[in-house]
């Protein structure tokens, strides 16, 4: 009963402002460059991980469904969210395999054109899963099981769609000194 009384005021906030009140601005890079407190703010609200899992299920159905574009918007903040909290990697490795295991299903439901932008013809869901498995790659005491995981889903969506998660050193951020 719990669950379906959150559930009926609407989805989880991403909220970056709020979040990012009174940062520095070396606070404020690093909190763009990795999502970790983004999201075990959002663990936070939905009750655990599995509830922002089945939040992020919901949000796919309904917009999958429903065509409702706020859901989908959802759907994209979760999982951009998700794929950039690097340090939450080693931390919640059950959370990411189960997060692999739901966007593989969410992918074998969409057409492979399905996530580009029309205007700049970017796809967000590469961009965003490339961080993911930067991440994998790079960060101290991610799980092997975990790395096998995401390295199977980097090889079956090259593979499927033919994208192209290679590393590129123009993806860098730029360093600016002061």
């Amino acid at each position: 009963k719990q669950w379906y009384q959150r559930r009926v005021r609407g989805f989880s906030k991403v909220d970056k402002k709020t979040a990012t009140a009174g940062f520095s601005a070396a606070q404020l890079t690093q909190y763009y460059m990795d999502s970790t407190p983004s999201l075990n703010s959002l663990i936070e609200q939905a009750g655990s991980e599995d509830e922002l899992l089945g939040e992020l299920q919901v949000s796919f159905i309904v917009f999958l469904l429903g065509h409702v574009y706020s859901a989908f918007d959802q759907w994209k903040r979760l999982t951009d969210t998700a794929c950039r909290a690097s340090r939450s990697l080693a931390q919640r490795s059950n959370f990411y395999k189960n997060f692999i295991r739901t966007l593989h299903y969410h992918l074998k439901e969409t057409p492979s054109d399905f996530f580009v932008d029309i205007v700049s013809r970017n796809n967000f869901l590469v961009t965003t899963l490339k961080l993911l498995f930067e991440g994998l790659r790079e960060e101290e005491g991610v799980p092997e099981e975990l790395k096998s995981r995401g390295e199977k889903f980097r090889a079956h969506l090259e593979k499927f769609y033919s994208w192209d998660f290679s590393y590129c050193e123009e993806d860098d951020p730029v360093i600016v000194e002061t």
